[in-house]
């Protein structure tokens, strides 16, 4: 009996004292590559590896088997454009090489947006989620040659949930978000212009704002920065999907009347100065009816009233971001359509 409990000490002591100083989702004892070895040498990456790890067993419970097998291939994906993304050729290092302090904080930026994107694929209002994703990297031919250069690789990345269900419904929906996406990225194919100009970094994320019965709404990130500009460029749009009519909102749902374009329009411009004041830049001539009218630009998450949303530089400087006003539903009632509650209830 001693000698087994003291057999079982010096076994567990052995493994202690083998096992590495920092967690990951791997075993660190078996890591070959620069990219393992980084994840393991390094407690902030290791701790992000885990997270993903949980994230993604997380992401993939309770799926079809069609979508199982297509989220564990756009996560293969990922490993291979995180591993090489943050390199100078947009190739993974050599398993001798080892990732220098620049490239591990843009490993584990990769990590953290990669998180971002698992986390849409859930259950919600009833419906089942899984999420699409696109990854690529690939040199930046005025940037890969210059020792000094930040930008040697240029990166796009483009993510959106889709139902995982194969009935009329869905496969409706999934083809709309999908065309949905393709339109905002500008399509990441090998032959499009996206990846043709491989100078800049871009993501382009749907995630889920709203799921009802009859109606999803998809808010839309994206960001763009051209290597070498000062800063990147960002909008917030959304997307609203009828789901009993299958096709995406049109404004004839939520108004009527042979004017409402102009009555929204003048309480929208009262609310931007209310609400804005002194921030907003507008000229005397500033005619914002195109954005107020366009159903990409609200958003229906708040109680009191339909939320329009601006992008930089339209109404405002660009420090100043995205602003956003919210117009009463009392104000509007002259000139709702009879079946506007339906559609902002998703009844």
């Amino acid at each position: 009996m001693i000698r087994t409990v003291l057999g079982t000490l010096l076994l567990l002591l052995t493994l202690a004292i083998a096992a590495p100083a920092n967690a990951a989702s791997f075993d660190c004892g078996k890591a070959t590559t620069a990219f393992e070895n980084a994840i393991c040498d390094n407690p902030k990456l290791s701790a992000a590896d885990e997270k993903l790890a949980t994230a993604f067993a997380t992401a993939i419970g309770g799926l079809s088997k069609s979508a199982l097998g297509e989220m564990r291939a756009d996560q293969r994906a990922w490993l291979d454009f995180a591993a090489s993304s943050c390199t100078d050729d947009a190739q993974p290092l050599s398993d001798f090489d080892t990732y220098d302090e620049r490239q591990l904080e843009c490993l584990d930026s990769a990590f953290v947006a990669r998180l971002g994107v698992l986390e849409q694929s859930r259950m919600l209002g009833g419906y089942r989620f899984a999420v699409s994703s696109q990854y690529s990297a690939l040199p930046d031919p005025d940037e890969v040659d210059d020792a000094n250069s930040y930008w040697k690789v240029a990166t796009h990345q483009l993510s959106y949930p889709v139902l995982d269900a194969d009935d009329e419904n869905a496969l409706a929906f999934n083809a709309f978000i999908a065309k949905a996406a393709e339109e905002a990225s500008g399509s990441m194919s090998e032959g499009s212009d996206v990846m043709a100009e491989a100078q800049s970094d871009s993501t382009t994320g749907f995630s889920l704002d709203e799921v009802l019965y009859n109606r999803f709404s998809l808010k839309l990130n994206t960001y763009w920065f051209g290597h070498g500009a000062a800063h990147g460029n960002w909008s917030v749009s959304y997307e609203h999907y009828l789901l009993n009519r299958q096709r995406a909102l049109e404004a004839s749902d939520m108004f009527s009347g042979d004017d409402w374009q102009g009555k929204l329009t003048e309480l929208s411009l009262a609310e931007l100065k209310r609400e804005h004041g002194d921030n907003l830049q507008l000229d005397d001539g500033t005619d914002i009816s195109g954005i107020v009218t366009d159903p990409t630009r609200w958003s229906f998450a708040s109680d009191y009233g339909l939320t329009i949303q601006f992008e930089p530089y339209e109404v405002s400087a660009y420090a100043y971001g995205a602003p956003t006003i919210v117009v009463s539903w009392e104000s509007l009632t002259d000139i709702l359509a009879e079946g506007a509650d339906a559609v902002r209830f998703g009844s």
